[in-house]
């Protein structure tokens, strides 16, 4: 896929490009250096230790954020999907090495954008910079509420009281009390920090309990 195979309506519906003019779309695109690049499952996209320039736009697949600690266990930090920004802080910082790796978990097209150009204006485009960087402003603001987010999640003790956390807020985040989660078991039990057959074995036991109702990632609170 090349940037000119993306619809301009998907790109505007974006929170990147939400409020730009459709007419400034393509010459915004050429001043960031957009370029799409495809990535097979389990290829990094951006690497932990490394510094970054570009953020990017899921276009098509599904990405992971991952930590990982000194014994070398991973951590997911955060799913995205068809759509969604991510990398926006690292690269408006420039200087500070990521933390964390982004990883593709199925075969993906992330449209990657310079923002280093965002400072270069021209005339021509300057009203639509401006909007990108009030969107890239925004956008860094919501990561920061998912972060507090994942916070309040990990906060109870119990693997009982974790899940719970976390279920109630993708509920509040879906805004019903039926709902899909961006991981599967084992991606749940990293992201919660707990054992995979011990939150196997709570799921099982509030499902009996019925507390909710669950289908592989698709959950029903009751």
């Amino acid at each position: 896929m090349n940037v000119q195979d993306i619809k301009p309506s998907f790109l505007l519906n974006t929170i990147v490009f939400k409020g730009v003019k459709p007419e400034l779309l393509e010459a915004l695109l050429k001043h960031l250096h957009a370029v799409v690049r495809t990535y097979e499952p389990g290829e990094i996209i951006l690497c932990a230790g490394d510094k970054a320039h570009q953020f990017g736009i899921v276009i098509s697949g599904a990405i992971h954020v991952e930590g990982s600690d000194a014994q070398g266990n991973i951590s997911v930090m955060g799913a995205f999907h068809t759509g969604d920004t991510f990398g926006e802080a690292y690269a408006a910082l420039g200087n500070v090495p990521l933390l964390t790796s982004v990883v593709a978990t199925e075969k993906s097209e992330i449209l990657l954008l310079d923002v280093r150009q965002i400072t270069a204006r021209t005339c021509d485009i300057c009203g639509g910079v401006d909007i990108i960087i009030r969107n890239l402003m925004a956008s860094i603001a919501q990561k920061n509420i998912m972060l507090s987010r994942r916070i309040q999640d990990a906060a109870p003790k119990s693997i009982r009281g974790k899940l719970i956390a976390y279920l109630h807020t993708r509920s509040q985040a879906a805004g019903s009390t039926e709902f899909d989660i961006p991981f599967n078991r084992q991606q749940l039990a990293d992201y919660l920090g707990v054992d995979r057959s011990a939150l196997s074995a709570v799921i099982s036991s509030l499902s009996k309990e019925g507390v909710f109702e669950v289908k592989r990632s698709h959950f029903k609170l009751l």
